[in-house]
């Protein structure tokens, strides 16, 4: 931490935040939600969840501002495995209504910062250039300013967008969802590769997966190869990931995963809690570059929403960065899907690291996380 200082009369005080933390930091983000309406319904499960993810130490990277016995403010850093050939530390931070002055969020943000340089400097040391990554809300104005003027660019613009899954489906969706088989007997596509077949997740297919996830990824702008107990953390072994509405396209010998679609359910989410019913979040996709514009991807996304809603799903939500080529293109809209929220990412070069477009960390939604060109 920063040297501390004793804080005058109504300062609150500063101080990296424990895993004790995590009930009255999720009062916090409760009255963060209620006054931004973001759909971050985070609760203390939740939060010590992510606190434990590989990349995060909250005795080292974070910071909480406490007024009285409760917080009023926090930000947490979260080291990636590699740089390559930049370090992209993530920033999840959050202020109460009530202290969002300019004071608190300049000293939250130059906190983070400080955070951010010192987990960098325990992973890289000072050879190695910094990038400090943050999003927000389209309705987190107050947030997106005091961003700019600590000096982060704002980089790169994200969607998210919802199907419902009630409403009558296109054509084109109905066509391919009718060519599959039951969900409970995955088979060959007519459309797809020979001896190609189109399975639910399953642990034997993880270490398979995770193998194809770096292998599509590997030169992408900001990706860099996700070790098993990061993948495991964040992907397959995320208490919300949903196996049974995942799906995977594998080789016909079974050994290579050629495109998947992962999915994961939140307790409460901002669009299905609004309207009603069950949400599926498309968290994760991706296909081989060598099969790119063979309909792989379409054929997988369709034959998940259609399982989805015949196992009680109303509504499939996803996240795609404005320069996806197929966000661009329109393919999701022609799927059903409509923009519910919008998202900016922001970038803080930290000195002596090149200026780059924001990218979102490894394991964003479908769109953000690479969904292949069909």
């Amino acid at each position: 931490m920063s040297e501390q200082r004793r804080p005058g009369a109504g300062e609150p005080r500063w101080r990296p935040l424990v895993r004790g933390d995590a009930p009255r930091v999720a009062g916090l983000l409760a009255a963060c939600e209620a006054a931004d309406r973001t759909g971050d319904r985070r609760g203390a499960r939740e939060l010590l969840d992510d606190w434990a993810a590989p990349g995060i130490d909250l005795a080292t990277g974070s910071v909480g501002a406490w007024a009285g016995p409760e917080p009023v403010a926090y930000a947490v850093t979260r080291a990636r495995d590699r740089a390559d050939p930049v370090h992209e530390t993530v920033l999840d931070l959050a202020v109460h209504p009530a202290h969002r002055t300019r004071d608190v969020l300049a000293r939250l943000l130059a906190e983070g910062r400080r955070a951010a340089v010192r987990r960098h400097r325990e992973r890289f040391g000072d050879g190695v250039p910094l990038e400090l990554h943050t999003r927000t809300h389209g309705r987190q104005r107050w947030l997106a300013e005091a961003l700019d003027a600590a000096g982060h660019r704002r980089a790169r613009g994200y969607r998210g967008m919802r199907i419902d899954l009630a409403a009558e489906a296109p054509a084109h969706v109905r066509a391919q969802a009718s060519a599959h088989a039951p969900a409970d007997e995955p088979g060959a596509v007519s459309a797809l590769p020979p001896g190609s077949v189109l399975v639910p997740f399953e642990d034997r297919h993880d270490e398979a997966l995770l193998t194809a996830r770096n292998a599509i990824f590997a030169g992408h702008p900001g990706s860099v190869p996700m070790t098993p107990a990061t993948w495991r953390h964040a992907v397959t072994g995320n208490p919300y990931f949903r196996p049974g509405t995942s799906f995977l396209l594998l080789s016909a010998d079974g050994g290579q995963v050629l495109c998947y679609l992962l999915t994961t359910e939140y307790p409460t989410t901002e669009s299905g809690a609004a309207e009603g019913g069950r949400e599926l979040y498309l968290a994760n996709a991706g296909t081989s570059p060598e099969l790119h514009g063979r309909g792989l991807y379409r054929a997988v996304i369709t034959h998940t929403l259609a399982h989805a809603e015949r196992v009680g799903y109303r509504w499939a939500v996803l996240d795609v960065d404005d320069t996806n080529t197929m966000a661009v293109g329109g393919f999701y809209e022609r799927l059903g899907a409509r923009t519910i929220r919008t998202w900016t990412g922001h970038v803080l070069s930290v000195p002596g690291g090149p200026a780059r477009a924001a990218h979102p960390p490894n394991g964003a939604g479908a769109g953000g996380d690479g969904s292949p060109t069909t």
